[in-house]
């Protein structure tokens, strides 16, 4: 939205318990052709929001039952694309730090000039739609990314849905690991893409029934790279770059492309490398028939230390063989891996 246009559907929630100031910005906002809702006090404005979910809200730091704060932090959680002004005739530093970290867009002290709302409403909105548009734009490249990977992966039986099934693998690692949102995040996505590099493969390669030749695996061995060409130009995955170059390096620096040792290989590179074997060993392929996951099981058992990293392969060892003994193998919509 252009300075100066008004979209009467747009609709702003404003939370203040001084009814005179409240009342004066609902007047002069809805002058102007935005829709405007009211709350006196935190609570009363977060029903409302959880109710409607406003592209906007104006709120005030100090009110009854729920504070700005708190309901900044609440809207955020709920729905992060909207964006909060605070205005507080209480201003502190501390308190303007603290807003802005927990993502109001701006931060305004009491008393204030009408037109400085209006204009920091209008760059509010404005910045929302950019948000928006970006991350449709981000949707659209990762369906792209997972057209591609669904069609590498169709393009073999053997191998359909092998990367939603290391996703999940690795998301079950991740689930034991103190790992933020946005690394938990990032390795979901690196996981479904981790073998996108794969689509420049010939398929006389990647379905050969027999042995590779030292050529072949050659080729083979470019993927990662292949990979990263692909994705990097997308900003938003530049956190899946390492992940996807680096899937097959080995803790003991015998992997590629790049030959790295312990933890100087990511560490959502380690964690796909095990997600990536299991699923290998216990799904058919063109050269061999699946086996079970005891098998592969001992594998990852085997190769601790040199191939994948000890701690993490005696964590998976862990998820797989519960206390009490026996196996708790993965399950995957409509299928199940023995």
């Amino acid at each position: 939205m252009r300075s100066g246009e008004r979209n009467p559907r747009v609709e702003i929630l404003i939370a203040d318990d001084e009814s005179s100031i409240a009342e004066s910005l609902r007047a002069f906002l809805e002058g102007i052709g935005y829709l405007v809702s009211t709350a006196a006090d935190g609570l009363a404005a977060l029903a409302i929001f959880r109710e409607r979910r406003m592209p906007l809200v104006i709120s005030d730091i100090n009110m009854p039952l729920l504070g700005g704060h708190e309901l900044l932090r609440e809207i955020k959680a709920v729905a992060p694309e909207t964006e909060v002004i605070i205005v507080t005739g209480f201003a502190t530093i501390d308190g303007a730090v603290k807003a802005i970290k927990d993502g109001a867009y701006d931060y305004i002290i009491k008393p204030f000039r009408i037109a400085t709302i209006q204009h920091t409403v209008e760059k509010a909105l404005n910045h929302r739609a950019l948000i928006l548009e970006n991350l449709r734009l981000q949707e659209n490249s990762l369906n792209v990314l997972r057209t591609m990977v669904n069609v590498l992966e169709q393009r073999d039986s053997y191998t359909a849905g092998h990367s939603r099934r290391v996703t999940e693998i690795a998301m079950a690692i991740a689930a034991r690991l103190d790992l933020s949102e946005e690394h938990i995040k990032t390795l979901r996505l690196a996981g479904m893409i981790h073998d996108v590099g794969k689509i420049g493969i010939e398929d006389t390669i990647l379905r050969k029934p027999g042995r590779l030749t030292d050529e072949e695996f050659a080729t083979i061995r470019t993927h990662p790279e292949r990979g990263v060409q692909i994705i990097e130009p997308l900003d938003f995955l530049k956190g899946a770059l390492p992940i996807v170059r680096h899937h097959h390096e080995c803790f003991d620096g015998r992997g590629y492309p790049a030959g790295l040792t312990g933890e100087a290989i990511p560490l959502g590179a380690r964690i796909v490398a095990i997600a990536d074997t299991y699923d290998a060993i216990t799904s058919s392929r063109a050269y061999r028939r699946a086996r079970g996951q005891e098998a592969a099981l001992a594998e990852i058992e085997r190769c601790s230390g040199t191939q994948f990293d000890p701690d993490l392969a005696s964590l998976f060892l862990e998820i797989c063989r519960p206390p009490g003994g026996g196996c708790a193998p993965f399950k995957f919509e409509g299928e199940g891996l023995s």
